[in-house]
């Protein structure tokens, strides 16, 4: 699995902003400090770096299920065309005994 690299901002709420790319797209996980605590900017970073990862890693599962799915449906629909070629051939199977018996029967005739 590829490491996530992200770039760190603060605003003047003293809010760390961790900012990522999933499939082209910005991705972002903010730590707010609260009124009550003291800023530490290493926390911030921890908590913001965590929260992006975790929105990069819903996306990822949402996406693998979604192609899973897609996959699934391919294999169902590649069995099912199986299965009718099947079907096919033991028809053109059937078709071709009976045509050249019949034609051994009219030359067996002769």
């Amino acid at each position: 699995m590829k490491e996530v690299k992200y770039k760190i901002f603060t605003n003047a709420n003293s809010d760390v902003i961790a900012v990522s790319t999933y499939a082209g797209k910005t991705v972002k996980g903010v730590a707010k400090c609260d009124p009550r605590d003291t800023f530490d900017m290493n926390k911030g970073i921890e908590i913001a770096e965590a929260r992006c990862e975790k929105k990069v890693a819903d996306k990822r599962l949402a996406r693998a299920r979604k192609k899973y799915a897609e996959a699934e449906q391919n294999f169902r629909d590649a069995e099912a065309y199986l299965h009718k070629m099947l079907d096919y051939v033991s028809d053109a199977t059937k078709a071709f005994d009976k045509a050249q018996d019949t034609l051994y029967s009219i030359l067996e005739r002769s």
